[in-house]
């Protein structure tokens, strides 16, 4: 059990809910205080229980806290860190949900006056929808989440950050912050940009009238908040443009297998393709449970 008196999140919407539905859920005895910009959406995580309390001002909830997650865009995290720096005692640590690494670990590098106490971290969870009224106490539970420790990382930081998703029932795996963007990308990013790919060329092609559950599966991220995604990108250039390149060469060889006509090599494509998603969505479906 996660063994802190008070933990903060900055960002009360989907993850950031989540987190303190989960936490309370799983017995956490501590004070959970939502922080955020805006009052309303604040009032609503209150309501619906993700938070204990709420506060506009950071350096507020960071006084009283042992844990500080961040759950804000990507975008935000700069502003954040350098606001947490003027606040920073003891006994603080800090990580956060973000789903690029390389670019917040070099922020809290630079910019806390303790990095050693932030240790990044992203949950591997999520949903195309939005705000404290998406949050789900079984969103996190059993899915994967990697922690990316530097070699500065003070030991006790890691174990705060790795006994937060432990008490939330995640399965932790520990990485670092260039293999995480390299390996998310393609896991991640690359299905996000190709639903967007799909949705724009079937609606050129004048296939999005008679589009059914079919197309609705395989292009339902691509209702994400544009402003999240396009940081997300933005954060994570270089992985992204190579899985895109991968790709393209995979989709290519499609492409040629079937204009041509060799219906043995569409075939085979088609078959190695189900087995690997079978076997992983085999392993993924033990681990989760039924909730996913």
């Amino acid at each position: 059990m996660l063994d802190v008196q008070q933990v903060a999140i900055v960002g009360t919407g989907l993850l950031g809910g989540s987190i303190g539905l989960a936490l309370r859920a799983a017995g956490f005895r501590g004070r959970i205080v939502g922080v955020g910009r805006r009052r309303e959406p604040l009032a609503r995580a209150m309501e619906l229980g993700c938070v204990d309390a709420v506060t506009q001002d950071v350096g507020e909830a960071a006084r009283g806290s042992g844990l500080v997650v961040l759950a804000t865009p990507l975008r935000s995290f700069k502003a954040l860190l350098a606001e947490l720096a003027g606040h920073d005692h003891p006994g603080l640590y800090v990580t956060d949900v973000g789903s690029t690494k390389q670019q917040v670990c070099a922020e809290a590098q630079r910019l806390l006056p303790h990095p050693e106490r932030f240790v990044g971290s992203h949950p591997m969870a999520g949903s195309e929808r939005q705000g404290p009224e998406a949050a789900r106490p079984d969103l996190l539970r059993g899915k994967p989440c990697v922690v990316t420790p530097g070699p500065g990382s003070a030991a006790q930081a890691v174990r705060v950050v790795r006994s937060l998703w432990e008490t939330l029932g995640m399965r932790l795996i520990e990485m670092d912050p260039a293999e995480h963007d390299r390996r998310v990308a393609a896991v991640s990013h690359l299905p996000h940009a190709a639903a967007v790919s799909l949705v724009l060329a079937a609606d050129r092609l004048g296939g999005m009238e008679i589009a059914s559950t079919g197309f609705g599966d395989s292009t339902r991220v691509a209702s994400g908040d544009p402003s999240v995604w396009a940081d997300v990108f933005m954060t994570n250039r270089e992985a992204v443009a190579a899985a895109i390149d991968r790709f393209i060469q995979e989709l290519s060889r499609f492409r040629e297998a079937v204009a041509a006509g060799r219906e043995d090599q569409v075939f085979d494509l088609l078959q190695r393709g189900k087995a690997l998603r079978d076997r992983w969505w085999e392993g993924f479906s033990r681990s989760t449970g039924p909730s996913v």
